[in-house]
């Protein structure tokens, strides 16, 4: 995959979770240029300096606390993406500074170099989107400020006026503050009015996308004959519709026709920032065409104008485009892929009918899709190179664990032959003693990703129709003395289903890691509980393993339910593995698992084993 040089600044005060941030960039980013702010300020001088890609900020600063920190940074750069770093207890106010313009935030604890180059990518990507669109923005405005004919905007459902351009201003005499205290409806003469629907041709009220002839009175009292063409738009989060108004009291039918069709084209226009529209008679040739871009590079609209539309594509595909345009003008639609050197383009097509019902002129609208061919041929290259690397890394993983084996034995046999006694000097015996439970850490951490390992891998595994009753009452057995001591109430109902297509070994270890969180998570509230019953469905069976524990807050945890090392509760002995071998097990072997919990309620499991 190709890398990009970026020049990625970093805001934060605590040196050790930049250098934390600077290794995943590293790992993320070999050739980027990584800067350093411990404090806003610091960042800012940088940002002035240098050309920056995209910003890490850190909330919590010296100078800087929580979301005016931002602001600070995006009133001063607007264009520089920003991804909010941020702990675990901050994520409201992460989460605030993405409504106001922030591209992503990282919780510092779950961040990882996949995690940090995806934000960082997409992060980017989003803000030249966001500039993009803010761009065609200040053009619309432009258009609309600057058209030559009266445009207004009004709320869709109380008609009130929102908006008008200098036009309207102009040809009414109205100024813009009396326009925003009528209606649409106060420019009437009278309600008699005549709507076209411009979808069916059938009256109704003003509505959105709509063709209205009524007649308008001017400040002035002149009264004058409009048409106004109505679009659905939304404004500052409004339904709204846009008019623009035709003063058609002394044109003749031909110009009004011409100046409908150009506002038609000006409309669809807008909507097709990649391509262009045309309008082409009986012998594909160009009558009017419209648009930001077309297929022949460095030529505009002049150039098309009375051209057959297919001599300007290389044969075969002239031929295949003028096969295709054919069949419009016996009333159907269109819509093929045509190429014209190294660009690919969208082609949609549909008849255009005269009063009689005979069609001689049909509406061509072209979209480039050049690069989403590309982009499209590129995701199938990076599901490829995903899939080898994982199959990779899953071969790193078992180099990794066979070779740290053979120097861990060594570690634990020296352990077990050192003699502590005889050692007088205390900070020996302090490391000796470090030394110690560091080692056995490694070694429970490394047989874990081994035990998970071989889960993931062992997706053929044994099965074998298992009487779950039996395997229930084993297990129980096995902790009663735990059960006892916490005095756990334990009711199982097995007798909906009691036989599941299983392994063995799997469903004992499911069974067990959920009795022993139940115990271990028990409420000092409550007599604990257990509940567990079945249930067929159509393709196999539903257990559900309740308890009346501390529970989970599925609010904040729900996407790591599952997940490796993940912890939700303080207990010195939680490893944070168990959920995450669990789902594993039940995932290898095809089944399903979910979860319900309540915060001092308890928590529900749904397993489901499959046929």
């Amino acid at each position: 995959m190709k890398q990009v040089a970026l020049k990625i600044l970093v805001i934060e005060d605590n040196p050790g979770d930049f250098i934390l941030v600077n290794e995943y960039l590293e790992e993320a980013f070999p050739l980027a240029t990584v800067f350093h702010g411990d404090t806003l300020k610091k960042g800012i001088e940088f940002l002035e300096k240098e050309k920056i890609d995209v910003i890490l900020l850190d909330l919590t600063l010296p100078d800087g606390m929580g979301i005016s920190s931002f602001h600070t940074i995006n009133s001063k750069f607007p264009r520089v993406p920003v991804i909010i770093l941020t702990g675990l207890g901050a994520t409201e106010i992460a989460l605030e500074s993405l409504q106001v313009g922030a591209q992503d935030f990282i919780v510092k604890d779950d961040s990882n170099p996949s995690v940090l180059a995806k934000s960082i990518k997409y992060g980017i990507e989003r803000s030249k989107i966001y500039g993009h669109l803010k761009k065609s923005e200040e053009q619309y405005k432009f258009l609309f400020n600057n058209n030559p004919l009266p445009m207004c905007a009004f709320d869709v459902n109380a008609h009130k006026i929102l908006m008008v351009n200098e036009a309207a201003i102009e040809h009414y005499g109205h100024s813009e503050e009396e326009f925003q205290t009528m209606t649409i409806d106060a420019l009437e003469v009278n309600n008699d009015r005549k709507i076209y629907n411009a979808a069916n041709g059938t009256g109704s009220n003003i509505s959105c996308n709509t063709i209205i002839n009524l007649q308008h009175q001017k400040k002035n009292k002149q009264v004058i004959d409009v048409e106004m063409r109505t679009h659905e738009i939304v404004i500052e989060g409004t339904t709204a519709c846009l008019a623009v108004i035709h003063d058609v009291t002394e044109r003749n039918m031909a110009k009004e026709q011409l100046r409908e069709s150009e506002q038609m084209f000006r409309t669809i226009s807008e909507n097709f920032p990649n391509g262009a529209v045309a309008i082409l008679d009986k012998d594909l040739t160009i009558l009017y065409t419209a648009g930001k871009e077309f297929h022949i590079r460095n030529v505009d609209a002049p150039y098309f104008e009375n051209t057959d539309y297919t001599s300007h594509f290389h044969s075969p595909v002239k031929e295949k485009v003028r096969s295709r345009l054919m069949k419009v003008f016996e009333g159907e639609n269109a819509v093929f892929e045509a190429k014209y050197e190294d660009l690919s383009y969208m082609i949609s097509a549909v008849p255009l009918y005269e009063t009689s019902g005979s069609i001689n002129k049909i509406l061509i609208a072209s979209q480039n899709i050049t690069e989403q061919k590309k982009n499209e041929t590129e995701k199938e290259m990076l599901i490829e190179e995903l899939t080898q690397n994982n199959s990779d890394l899953r071969q790193f993983s078992y180099i990794t664990s066979h070779n740290l084996r053979a120097p861990l034995s060594n570690l634990l046999g020296i352990i077990k032959l050192l003699d502590t006694s005889l050692i007088t000097d205390p900070m020996t015996t302090l490391l000796l003693q470090n030394f110690e439970e560091c080692t056995l850490q490694l070694n429970d951490t490394v047989n874990d990703l081994i035990n998970v390992l071989i889960i993931k891998n062992n997706v053929n595994a044994k099965k074998e129709t298992l009487d779950i009753r039996k395997i229930f009452e084993r297990v129980v057995h096995s902790v009663q003395n735990v059960i006892e001591q916490k005095k756990v109430i334990v009711t199982a109902d097995f007798d909906n289903a009691y036989e599941v297509l299983f392994n063995r070994s799997y469903l004992e270890s499911i069974l067990l890691n959920l009795v022993t969180n139940a115990v271990k998570y028990s409420s000092p509230k409550r007599t604990p509980e257990i509940k567990v019953r079945t249930e067929k469905i159509a393709d196999g069976v539903k257990l559900s393993f309740s308890d009346n524990g501390l529970g989970i807050d599925l609010q904040r945890y729900k996407d790591r339910i599952f997940g490796l090392y993940q912890r939700f509760h303080d207990h010195a002995d939680s490893k944070g593995l168990g959920l995450y071998i669990v789902n594993s097990q039940i995932r290898v072997m095809g089944g399903e698992i979910d979860v319900e919990s309540e915060v001092d309620k308890g928590t529900t499991f749904i397993i489901t084993f499959k046929n």
